[in-house]
């Protein structure tokens, strides 16, 4: 799911993700094939749903893993 105004990096592989409105995620970015990386750098439900948010995305951009 992707809220308004996301803006989607080329070559991004997005599976199983909620982005919050107003994000850009950063091209070459994947998230929702590793469950071990997404704990680390998002909010993964017990589902497997990985909420994404301006704040983690700015993380990941100062701090990539």
């Amino acid at each position: 799911v992707l809220l308004p105004q996301v803006d989607i990096g080329r070559g991004c592989h997005l599976r199983r993700v909620v982005v919050e409105n107003g994000c850009r995620v950063p091209p070459g970015t994947r998230i929702g094939f590793d469950e071990a990386q997404d704990a680390k750098r998002f909010y993964r439900t017990e589902g497997g749903v990985v909420l994404v948010t301006r704040e983690m995305l700015r993380a990941l951009e100062a701090h990539p893993i």
